[in-house]
């Protein structure tokens, strides 16, 4: 039994709670915190940016970022997603362990622009990443941690039956990623997984992609795919 303590912030629904899971299968003691009202003893119901009660007396290993705010104002998505989390991190910063890391759930909208995606969520995803550095560098002394995962589109509970194996879109995703399928959840949880453990002691301050490859391509390539003009090689 690994034997450590998680906290993670939108553990009970989507990519969180497939962490959750993960986590529980290694044998750490996890919290969950979200707006859901669980009987669960270690569950907090919270309410951001409104009500974030949590038990500042839990000791902890980890702490996982893996709310989402899902409306339409900026102010609202700039304060669950950027502001909550600084809050958060500051009001947890005592019930830290010596073994302490902070992983963050952002976005590759942070880095590059997704049409079907706000102005609000590029601008919230990218300031995550000044966060992270922030955080890296400040409580470093202190042996804590920071660092955030980026998933690409992904499978997870809530849309899984929307990616099946003959969806259109699922397709085209495969086909310009290079290890040619979809992530899923768990690929997430495991670059999660990993960031919670010793294994990890002296990473701090970065942002992983978990994408298969699909950030390293150029967008010129991406499209001659499609349009099958393949430019000849002449070096």
């Amino acid at each position: 039994m690994y034997n450590k303590t998680t906290l993670i912030i939108g553990g009970t629904r989507g990519i969180g709670s497939v962490i959750k899971q993960v986590l529980v299968e290694r044998g750490d003691c996890v919290y969950t915190a979200s707006r859901s009202d669980l009987s669960d003893a270690n569950h907090f119901r919270i309410d951001l940016p409104n009500k974030i009660e949590i038990d500042g007396s839990i000791k902890l290993n980890y702490l996982v970022f893996a709310h989402r705010y899902r409306g339409q104002e900026w102010d609202d998505d700039f304060n669950v997603t950027v502001k909550m989390v600084d809050i958060l991190i500051n009001q947890l910063q005592d019930s830290f362990l010596n073994e302490a890391s902070i992983i963050i759930l952002g976005s590759n909208a942070g880095h590059f622009v997704l049409e079907e995606q706000s102005a609000s969520y590029h601008a919230s995803r990218a300031a995550l990443g000044g966060l992270v550095k922030y955080y890296a560098a400040t409580f470093g002394h202190k042996g804590i941690r920071c660092n955030s995962v980026l998933p690409t589109t992904i499978i997870k509970p809530e849309n899984e039956h929307f990616f099946t194996e003959k969806n259109d879109v699922r397709k085209m995703i495969e086909k310009i990623t290079p290890l040619r399928r979809m992530g899923n959840a768990r690929d997430v949880a495991n670059m999660v997984e990993f960031l919670c453990s010793e294994k990890s002691s002296f990473i701090t301050g970065q942002s992983f992609f978990v994408d298969g490859g699909l950030s390293i391509i150029g967008q010129e390539s991406i499209a001659r795919e499609f349009n099958t003009l393949k430019q000849h090689n002449e070096r």
